[in-house]
């Protein structure tokens, strides 16, 4: 069996969209929604693995970017395809943690505060799509990773985690591509 690299990448919608607008301005980040990109060697397409409103599923990458802006898509230089597979045997199906996504905003209320809260309603039988990504990431014992709280990231962590990552391990760990591609 041939595994490709499994990148993850932000958005933002295409339209307005007025739960993406609040997580934005909340979170102070670019993009509202974290995701992974696979190439599918059954189909041959690049699809997106996602947390969403309609819960954990699949989807084609051309479809996905119809009604999304790519904000940026990163591909770990360590492989991350056990990770995902485990947050794919845990989460495909299954609904979104909308739960663990209000009680994001107890997080950044202590991070304004400058106090360090915990996520009051996170659930370990659903995920919100940053919390799914970082799991992988753990998962994988991706360097760096154990540090992280999954249930207390929002897309704008995640990406500084990984921007910070590229830079200090001078890209050998991270890279970050150009959005401009249709194709990652």
């Amino acid at each position: 069996m041939t595994f490709s690299p499994i990148h993850i990448g932000f958005s933002t919608p295409r339209k307005f969209n007025p739960a993406s607008a609040v997580v934005r301005w909340f979170t102070q980040s670019k993009a509202s929604h974290a995701f992974f990109i696979y190439f599918d060697h059954d189909w041959h397409l690049d699809m997106v693995l996602e947390a969403h409103e309609v819960g954990f599923r699949l989807i084609p990458y051309e479809r996905f970017q119809q009604r999304n802006r790519i904000v940026a898509v990163y591909t770990p230089m360590l492989d991350i395809n056990v990770g995902t597979a485990r947050v794919v045997k845990e989460f495909l199906g299954r609904a979104y943690d909308f739960g663990g996504l209000f009680g994001m905003s107890i997080v950044m209320l202590g991070r304004w505060l400058r106090r360090k809260w915990r996520n009051p309603w996170d659930s370990s039988k659903a995920a919100f799509c940053s919390e799914a990504c970082v799991l992988a990431l753990k998962y994988s014992d991706y360097p760096k990773a154990e540090h992280l709280t999954p249930h207390e990231m929002g897309p704008q962590d995640l990406m500084d985690f990984l921007d910070r990552e590229a830079i200090l391990s001078s890209n050998q760990l991270i890279k970050k591509q150009s959005v401009d591609s249709g194709r990652v």
